[in-house]
């Protein structure tokens, strides 16, 4: 059972890498790298992120992002950045006056040699609404003024047309997880039945031996 089940999985693990290697280029990938050159222009911002929540290990991570390469930035749920702000919370944050403050987004300007000083980020939701995915994020007005709820409102507009896409990117994400979860149970169960199978055999053995000497001594 547990061999016909570990063939499932490597079917299922090869075909979402089939579909990933066939979806991103051409689909996903593209359309995401599209939205982050034409959202800081529809906004007047210097750049855009697009972050996804890794549904098994809580970590969010960069997808695609102005200048920046995928997983470049990853910040805990637990960490003092806005972005995990609010993917937790499930709220928009419009911040300024970042240069004075102290956080992850400190540690990245270090090195991106970026100077952040004011954030729009809002939370990305699945198709049902019941789960925050990620989030998307612009920085830095290019006039030097704050952002405001005009351009919220506009960039949820917007991030709406994106949800699909980031629904499928999550979705991988935590097929990704629960698979190795059950590979690793698999394996663990493989192992303790193999344990249970071989402390059986030795009870067996050793039982034949008793009746054998116990016979022989009679």
């Amino acid at each position: 059972m547990f061999k016909k089940l570990d063939k499932r999985i490597d079917a299922l693990n090869d075909k979402r890498a089939y579909l990933n290697a066939d979806w991103d280029p051409s689909g996903n990938k593209a359309l995401l790298e599209f939205y982050v050159k034409i959202m800081p222009k529809a906004l007047n911002a210097e750049r855009c992120s697009i972050f996804i929540r890794d549904p098994a290990t809580r970590e969010i991570w960069l997808k695609a992002g102005t200048g920046l390469a995928e997983r470049e930035i990853r910040v805990g749920e637990s960490d003092d950045s806005v972005v995990g702000e609010v993917v937790t919370t499930g709220e928009y944050r419009i911040i300024s006056g970042l240069e004075e403050r102290n956080g992850v987004h400190k540690e990245i300007d270090r090195k991106t040699g970026f100077v952040t000083r004011n954030i729009l980020s809002i939370p990305i939701r699945s198709l049902d609404g019941n789960e925050v995915m990620g989030a998307v994020q612009v920085l830095n007005k290019t006039d030097g003024s704050s952002f405001t709820d005009d351009d919220r409102k506009l960039l949820e507009e917007m991030a709406h047309y994106l949800e699909l896409n980031i629904e499928n990117v999550f979705f991988n994400a935590e097929a990704t997880g629960l698979l190795r979860s059950l590979s690793k149970a698999l394996s663990t169960g493989v192992a303790v039945a193999l344990w249970i199978v071989g402390l059986t055999v030795v009870v067996i053995a050793g039982r034949v031996a008793w009746v054998g000497l116990r016979y022989a001594v009679s």
